[in-house]
């Protein structure tokens, strides 16, 4: 008798974005394995992370990845402003080169690190997320510079890091991925140019 096992979570979410344009998206996802369905708790900090100047080390990071069909490159990653405990540099994609978007470290009355305290400022916000029975999404966002990518068919994955207990001496211990959305990203064309 066959056996099969599937330990996939990812769920197909299809995307049509037209070129230029900012991203936004707001997604819930929800723990199947609670009754009734709740969101998961994103706003735990990694425990023993001590630091004023940052203030918290998310437990959940993420990143979305953006690639042309039938290719290895990458076309461009979103990132929380945290990926691997370290926050990267903004880049915009061209065609020969990956973008990279952890989201903006000033704006408004926040200053230092505002994409780790804020969805306005994130590439990707998961701190919002409270673990109770409503609506608390995670939000995905890139300025239009960084959509600027050529008409066509794309795929994407979104996978989330978690991390229980903050090391500096390594940053991988203990660290789980999984993959919970993904599916076909296709980009149209703009008329007006930005």
């Amino acid at each position: 008798m066959a056996t099969e096992v599937n330990t996939s979570v990812a769920q197909e979410m299809n995307i049509t974005h037209r070129r230029n344009d900012s991203f936004e998206l707001k997604v819930s996802v929800t723990d199947s394995s609670t009754s009734p369905n709740t969101s998961f708790d994103l706003s735990q900090n990694q425990s023993g992370y001590v630091s004023a100047a940052y203030g918290i080390m998310p437990q959940y990071q993420a990143k979305m990845t953006i690639r042309k069909r039938n290719s290895q490159h990458e076309t461009l990653n979103l990132y929380t402003y945290y990926w691997k405990d370290v926050n990267g540099d903004n880049l915009s994609p061209t065609l020969i080169q990956t973008g990279h978007y952890y989201g903006e470290d000033t704006g408004g009355s926040l200053q230092f690190g505002a994409g780790n305290q804020s969805h306005l400022y994130a590439g990707i916000y998961m701190l919002g997320s409270t673990g109770v029975n409503i609506e608390s999404p995670i939000y995905i966002k890139a300025p239009s510079e960084y959509m600027a990518i050529d008409p066509g068919e794309y795929i994407y994955d979104f996978q989330v890091r978690r991390k229980d207990n903050y090391s500096s001496a390594n940053p991988e211990s203990g660290a789980i991925y999984s993959t919970w959305i993904y599916g076909t990203f296709t980009v149209i064309e703009d008329i007006t140019q930005v």
